[in-house]
């Protein structure tokens, strides 16, 4: 009986720190972690890739025989962006931006845009003058509305050419949507690459809606774009597939492949429900909480390859995070503010574009994989090492995130 007794509290002892440790020794391990790298608050910063909001809105006629030429316009642009951009605009340099000296910086701001976004009306460059209108609070922030109007009659096609930002961040966006004379359309346009655009208009087909394969591959570039520059997606995708080995069989007698598939299903599931419910308006959610959150799924996906419990099944975490992950991934599709046919094969080419973009993450991790996996070191170097390194990744992220 002391025999048996002695060889369960052995076994209770390697339950805490071999791969079957109880949940609550995790959790106060996931704890100890966190506070042993608060020492990174002070550098820590959070960064969501910049969007700008075009909206171009012209009326049907009032009449078969009224031509329309009046084009209003309305750009709004965030602050932060702004204050990247121009050095003028934070005159006093107290990190504090003030309407007075936004408005001060008027004419410097008039310029910049000016030479950022070329317009045509068909074939003739047209000089807009962008007038100050208010003030806008958006989830990432304040941001500063301007107003034009272009004199382009109608069926006149409108262009432009978006290069704002393109020396300040790469990773900045226009969302734009318009109606003119009745014909819906949406688009994201991103300077160096897809920065030009032609918007056609009708006067004999008021309640036109273009193309839906037109909408949903423009927008299938920005789903692949949103997911391969979305870093904290990949980290947490990272740490899901790190302890999953293509070749040897796991401990669950379940092929690699297999448990890879069923990973990355899982996540899919998980996020493609939430982008849709909170694209469509069903639920919602506050940013204030789904950012930290999902920086803080990968410091857990990244512990429990450490130490492994046996109550809680990858899958299911990739599912469970998978969902708040969409929540994150319709930011942008809820700033398009789109509605209607155009928000369907918006949603559909986004979804499908991120889609897209993990099978290409995913697909470059296998390859990397397959070439390191028969190193005696991977187990060690490559596992236990990347987990540790996204943990404190997951710190740096999820602390700057708290405070805002």
């Amino acid at each position: 009986l002391g025999a048996q007794r002695a060889a369960r509290r052995s076994a209770g002892a390697l339950a805490t720190t071999g791969p079957g440790m109880t949940l609550r020794t995790f959790l106060m391990r996931v704890a100890a972690t966190c506070l042993a790298v608060l020492a990174l608050a002070p550098l820590a910063h959070a960064h969501k890739a910049s969007d700008a909001h075009l909206r171009i809105c012209q009326p049907p006629a009032a009449s078969p025989h009224a031509t329309p030429t009046a084009v209003p316009l309305r750009l709004s642009l965030a602050l932060k962006d702004l204050d990247a951009a121009l050095d003028t605009l934070d005159a006093d340099g107290n990190r504090a931006l003030t309407w007075g000296e936004t408005r001060a910086a008027l004419p410097a701001l008039q310029a910049w845009v000016a030479a950022g976004v070329q317009w045509r009306c068909g074939s003739a460059p047209q000089d807009l003058d962008w007038a100050m209108q208010s003030l806008e609070q958006r989830s990432d922030g304040v941001y500063l509305r301007l107003a034009a109007t272009m004199d382009c009659a109608a069926p006149e096609p409108i262009a432009l050419d978006y290069q704002l930002m393109a020396t300040v961040d790469p990773t900045h966006r226009l969302l734009l949507q318009s109606e003119l004379g009745g014909r819906v359309s949406a688009a994201v346009l991103a300077p160096g690459a897809r920065s030009a655009l032609t918007l056609t208009r009708t006067e004999t087909q008021p309640g036109h809606t273009p193309s839906g394969w037109a909408t949903m591959t423009n927008f299938f570039g920005e789903g692949v774009h949103h997911l391969v520059t979305g870093y904290d997606h990949l980290a947490f995708l990272l740490a899901l597939l790190l302890p999953i080995s293509l070749i040897n069989r796991g401990p669950s007698g379940k092929g690699g492949v297999g448990q890879l598939l069923i990973t990355i299903t899982g996540f899919t599931l998980g996020h493609s429900v939430t982008l849709a419910l909170s694209t469509l308006g069903w639920v919602s959610a506050s940013p204030s909480w789904v950012e930290p959150v999902i920086a803080m799924s990968i410091g857990v996906s990244a512990m429990l390859n450490l130490y492994p419990v046996r109550a809680l099944r990858t899958d299911v975490l990739a599912v469970a995070f998978g969902l708040v992950h969409g929540l994150g991934f319709s930011g942008v599709m809820l700033e398009a503010g789109l509605s209607g046919p155009v928000l369907a094969w918006a949603l559909l080419g986004f979804n499908l574009g991120v889609e897209a973009g993990q099978l290409m993450m995913v697909a470059a991790w296998s390859v990397l994989h397959l070439l390191l996996v028969r190193w005696a070191h991977y187990p060690t170097v490559v596992v236990r090492g990347g987990s540790v390194a996204l943990v404190l990744l997951a710190v740096y992220w999820t602390i700057p995130r708290l405070m805002e």
